[in-house]
Formats: C-alpha cells, structure tokens, sequence
C-alpha cells in the first residue's frame, strides 16, 4: 500500500477571492480532502467512522505554509501522510503542487485527537494505531 494518498483537485471559480487568487482559507478544504480520502483509505471502506467503529478524531491544529498562487482552472495534486502516531493523536503531513509546471503551492500539518465515547481524548484503538502505522512515512 502507497505511503502517501494523492487527490487530484480542480480550482473552481468559487475557490478565488477578488484578486483571482486562492483564498487562503480554500487550501484547508484541500488538506481535509486528502485527510479523509488516506483516512478511508487505510480503512479500506467508504466511511472511515463505520470501519473503526463509529468513533472519530477531532483536528487540535492545522497549518499552512502558502509557497505559490493558485488561480481558477490550476489543476493540482493534494499529497497527504502519515508523519507520526502517537497514544492519542496522529499527525498529518500535505502538499499541494499545482500539475503542468510542478510547482509546490503550499505545505501543511494537522494533528488529529482520538474521540472517545463521551467525546473526549481518548487512547487510539489498537486497528487505527496499525492501520495508520503502515502508512508512516
């Protein structure tokens, strides 16, 4: 299995602000699309929650590095992977490169806590800290 989870998306018109860049907020949609599509796919289901139980994480931080504009119709590759799996949480590392000229338009984190039944922090069930730990870069 691929350590790395690639999502092709499509600037849409909706994406740019009035400056016909990339609004900066739009890149955090990105990285959320490529979390969950690796997500489901260390699942290796449709719904992430269903294969490890209905249980969840919640996002404690997410950054954004912004290296180059993306305009409307850019075309780019979102790149997702696991960094590190620890007792509670597990990070998330992105890349978004725009496709023709390869340019990397921006890099980020996310840190992901476990949600327990009363949706506090909770230890990682044992198949989540496997399926996740295949996939560390």
């Amino acid at each position: 299995m691929p350590q790395t989870t690639e999502v092709e998306i499509h600037v849409r018109f909706t994406d740019v602000d009035a400056q016909g860049v990339v609004n900066n907020s739009r890149y955090f949609d990105y990285f959320a699309e490529a979390r969950l599509e690796h997500l489901r796919r260390l699942a290796s289901v449709e719904s992430t929650g269903a294969a490890w139980g209905g249980r969840t994480f919640t996002i404690a931080e997410t950054t954004c590095r912004y290296r180059a504009a993306l305009r409307f119709r850019d075309h780019v590759k979102v790149r997702c992977w696991t960094t590190e799996v620890r007792n509670r949480s597990f990070l998330l590392a992105y890349e978004i490169v725009r496709q023709g000229d390869g340019v990397t338009a921006a890099e980020g984190t996310s840190a992901q806590v476990w949600l327990g039944a009363d949706q506090g922090a909770a230890v990682l069930p044992s198949e989540v800290r496997q399926a996740l730990e295949t996939s560390l870069q």
